[in-house]
């Protein structure tokens, strides 16, 4: 039987099933989960396939099988988490998209007596830093660990402060992807809930996002009865003889923990319901609201250029579906996980790893997540086919 004619018996699950075992062959990560939405494969149940282990093999402590409750980190995926949160806060009133951040950041000096930011910084707006037009850095300079109080529940650190209280440099007009941006917006939206202001971050997103959604391991503060993957940095060489083959040589287990949220494939199945269901459903008008087209920009210094919604960077398939797409990876943790939503086909992919590869490293093509993810949206919706490759990760710590 040739491969085409044993990819179109496979079933739903078993398509599933081979790119996750795909996955780790190529990637020699040591485990992932893969959660599908997908309303005429699965009707809406869903489907959740664990795979591999929870850490790197021989490494402490002794790692175990995966499930569909084990624990990974998200990274980058948490900022539209971040811009739920922010959605929530608008749809209430309490906020608007065109609010300044200065207004927020010293809204009743929480974060200092003294004024925090700079003519500059205060004047940039809300919507600039959730479409990563805020003009800010993808990391900071001389900053480390910037995030660590906000997903703690803590008020903003004085070194942080200090840097709102330096920053000069105004919007361009341009898309520039900011982590530092969206901790400082971040910083924002817990000023917009009354309950112990300025540091409630898990909180609020447990009070007004993740506990409606029914999701019940997604946090930044690890539960200690969650059972949670270990994160590591896979290594490859390449010969420098010809052919020039790359080769894997070893997945480095990080013994570290990112700052960012941490998630499960049963909690990331019924996220992907939630999006899909949008404007309808549970916080279905606020979800609706993030994934709104606010604009196309050209990233600086380049000539691409990407589209936006708050957090979700939005493209289409060849078919013309609008497509929602947001990936992560924790450098840290070592750790990676994507995000795809066809609204229009009624189906989602959210694939979580717990290996992390660096964007200018030598590896092989098609390791990271995504290809996996669109793999499996194509098989399931023949013709789905994105118009543009997906972004690169970008890791948040």
């Amino acid at each position: 039987m040739s491969d085409q004619a044993s990819e179109a018996a496979a079933s739903p699950a078993q398509i599933v099933q081979q790119a996750a075992e795909n996955y780790l062959k190529i990637s020699n990560a040591p485990g992932c989960c893969i959660a599908v939405y997908d309303e005429k494969s699965f009707g809406t149940k869903g489907y959740v396939y664990p795979k591999g282990l929870s850490g790197v093999a021989g490494s402490s402590p002794a790692p175990f099988t995966v499930t569909t409750d084990t624990v990974f980190e998200i990274g980058s995926v948490t900022k539209v988490f971040t811009s739920t949160l922010l959605a929530v806060a608008v749809k209430a009133g309490a906020a608007t998209l065109d609010d300044t951040i200065g207004y927020w950041l010293n809204y009743s000096h929480s974060f200092s007596p003294d004024q925090v930011g700079t003519p500059v910084l205060d004047a940039i707006q809300l919507l600039q830093f959730a479409t990563h037009t805020s003009g800010m850095p993808d990391q900071p300079d001389g900053l480390s660990s910037y995030s660590k109080e906000l997903f703690a529940d803590e008020l903003p650190s004085t070194d942080l402060v200090n840097w709102w209280n330096q920053y000069d440099t105004p919007p361009s007009g341009c898309w520039q992807y900011s982590n530092i941006g969206f901790v400082t917006l971040g910083c924002a939206v817990t000023q917009m809930f009354p309950d112990d202001r300025g540091h409630n971050y898990n909180e609020m997103l447990a009070k007004y996002v993740t506990v409606p959604l029914g999701l019940k391991q997604t946090g930044a503060v690890v539960d200690p009865s969650w059972k949670v993957a270990q994160g590591c940095i896979g290594h490859w060489s390449k010969s420098p003889q010809p052919p020039y083959p790359i080769v894997f040589g070893h997945n480095t287990p990080t013994g570290n923990s990112a700052f960012d949220l941490k998630t499960t494939g049963d909690d990331m199945l019924r996220f992907l319901a939630a999006q899909i269901a949008a404007p309808k459903g549970t916080l279905g008008s606020q979800i609706a609201f993030t994934q709104e087209n606010r604009g196309t920009f050209t990233v600086c210094g380049g000539t691409n250029s990407v589209t936006m919604g708050l957090a979700w960077q939005i493209t289409t398939d060849k078919q013309g579906h609008t497509v929602f797409t947001k990936n992560g990876a924790t450098s840290r943790g070592g750790f990676e996980a994507i995000v795809i939503v066809v609204p229009e086909l009624q189906c989602g992919v959210a694939i979580l790893s717990n290996q992390y590869f660096g964007a200018s490293g030598v590896h092989p093509a098609g390791i990271a997540p995504g290809s996996t993810a669109q793999q499996i949206i194509a098989q399931l919706h023949p013709g789905f086919d994105l118009t543009e490759p997906l972004a690169e990760h970008e890791p948040s710590d």
